[in-house]
């Protein structure tokens, strides 16, 4: 298939910093739209700023993040201001619908060619340059039609799927409520049962990041109720871990989420014993606490419910050491914590399975949704019969 950049079809817009200094005159009254590292396409500012006319985005403009993730993708639905991290994409020789289509198959590209220390970024030359098929508009509609059909079954069903798993995850948080909360509730602060509750590296922690050859440091987005995720796991030099001796790890630790998923729990297992952790809250069980029992209690609706109970305000604002040691929780035997550990166990691993394969099958769905759209707008799809054609 012939192709051309992407500059002889469309015009790029790049966002310019909010409050910048144009060289052109400044038009007020608009909405302004900055690109996040996490979310894509931020929403509107509450406040309207003043942007220079070539820096505005007109409805039905393509506006594309260009920080990572690069590629996370909006329609414009009236006029904005656009800022750094964004860049509007306007079809002019080419159909604004398929221009959409295409650029949703460009996403691992866009990251591939992605630079920068802090945030991965590419820039409206980059995009530019990109090579769009060269093909009749009106084969570009039915791209389109087909894209849009399809990709809907495709998103039902994940929808469908996802309702499922919220529904699954319900019921494992009914089960091991009721289970936690079963027989004699008298409860005590949760500091009458631990040996020590500390917080991990808050003052500035990134002076200490190395990028190997030190300590494995665990950072919230490692934690996930239940388990360590390893992914994106920080390390800290040897110096800064000798600096910060009161938030070493132990195994059976528990590890707790102050921000972000505030009060997510996780067990420290063997592999992390000895590690560092960062912005943390630290809990280290005593004798008459069970590492998995305080797990499963710490991540339970019911010790989400307690906290909501004991703070003042938010839970995430308060979820602090003393905020931890405060808490009251069900005081039970170590024989009763066992017991009940291996019932939850027992009830959670059927409802675990179903969750893993929906998640599984979600992933598929994924990747077949996106397989489509390279397949349809590089025309490996018949796409007026929409028979196979060495679809992947």
């Amino acid at each position: 298939m012939r192709s051309l950049r992407l500059k002889y079809v469309a015009r790029l817009v790049p966002g310019q910093a909010p409050n910048s200094e144009s060289v052109e005159p400044l038009v007020a009254g608009f909405p302004f739209l900055q690109g996040n590292a996490e979310f894509g396409v931020e929403s509107p500012t509450p406040r309207l700023q003043c942007v220079s006319p070539s820096k505005r985005a007109a409805a039905g403009d393509v506006l594309i993040s260009v920080r990572a993730p690069v590629g996370a993708l909006n329609i414009a639905d009236q006029v904005y201001g656009i800022g750094r991290g964004l860049c509007a994409v306007r079809a002019e020789k080419c159909e604004p619908r398929f221009l959409w289509w295409w650029l949703h198959s460009q996403v691992v590209n866009l990251n591939s060619v992605a630079t920068g220390s802090t945030y991965a970024s590419v820039t409206a030359e980059d995009l530019a340059t990109l090579p769009f098929p060269d093909i009749p508009r009106l084969l570009q509609r039915r791209i389109a039609d087909f894209l849009d059909m399809e990709t809907g079954r495709i998103d039902k069903v994940r929808a469908a799927r996802g309702r499922m798993k919220a529904l699954l995850k319900l019921k494992r948080e009914r089960v091991i409520e009721r289970l936690v909360e079963a027989g004699n509730q008298q409860e005590v602060p949760l500091k009458h049962l631990v040996d020590a509750v500390t917080v991990g590296i808050v003052v500035t922690p990134a002076a200490w990041y190395v990028e190997d050859g030190g300590v494995p440091a665990l950072r919230g987005i490692n934690i996930k109720p239940g388990r360590i995720d390893a992914r994106d796991l920080a390390q800290i030099s040897h110096e800064g871990h000798v600096v910060h001796r009161k938030s070493r790890l132990r195994s059976g630790d528990l590890v707790v989420v102050r921000t972000g998923q505030a009060g997510a729990t996780a067990a420290v297992p063997p592999e992390y014993d000895g590690a560092n952790c960062v912005d943390l809250v630290i809990v280290r069980p005593g004798r008459s606490l069970v590492p998995r029992f305080a797990e499963y209690l710490l991540n339970s609706s019911y010790a989400k419910r307690r906290v909501a109970e004991f703070s003042v305000g938010s839970i995430q604002s308060h979820f602090n050491v003393a905020a931890m040691k405060a808490m009251p929780v069900p005081r039970k035997s170590v024989p009763e914590q066992r017991r009940i550990v291996a019932e939850i166990d027992r009830a959670v691993e059927p409802i675990d399975e179903v969750i893993r394969l929906i998640q599984y099958q979600d992933e598929l769905l994924a990747e077949r949704r996106q397989s489509l759209i390279a397949a349809a707008v590089t025309g490996r799809v018949d796409v007026p019969t929409a028979q196979r054609a060495n679809l992947p």
